[in-house]
């Protein structure tokens, strides 16, 4: 319960675009998982020698955003000074060169999702 309540005081907004109580953990709205070489193969589309962390943004979110605000996270993503390498490599997979922790690389997603959610909302009004 007290990840809810973080996501709630962080990202109201983006909250908000959800009614279901049940989404309580960060991993609802956002997956971060290192790129690690051992764990790849042939047919992945993230070379971890390129990007050492993976970026998966769960089916909810482009369900809540629709196709065209969905559209803008990955242009909205590769602007995060953070990152020092973007890559999109499907429409919700990304790979980042970076050297942060998870928690920091999901708080940019979630600071992203965050902005896009109010732009919906302004949108709607």
């Amino acid at each position: 319960m007290r990840e809810r309540e973080t996501l709630l005081q962080n990202y109201p907004t983006l909250m908000s675009l959800f009614d279901d109580e049940d989404l309580d953990e960060r991993r609802y709205f956002v997956v971060v998982d290192p790129n690690v070489e051992e764990e790849a193969d042939e047919a992945d589309v993230i070379d971890p020698t390129e990007y050492n962390w993976m970026i998966y943004l769960p089916e909810r979110i482009a369900e809540a955003f629709g196709e065209e605000l969905f559209a803008k996270i990955p242009q909205e993503l590769a602007k995060v000074e953070a990152f020092e390498d973007f890559f999109d490599a499907e429409e919700d997979l990304y790979g980042v060169q970076c050297d942060l922790d998870e928690e920091r690389i999901a708080a940019h997603v979630l600071e992203v999702l965050e902005t896009l959610a109010r732009e919906k909302k302004e949108g709607e009004a």
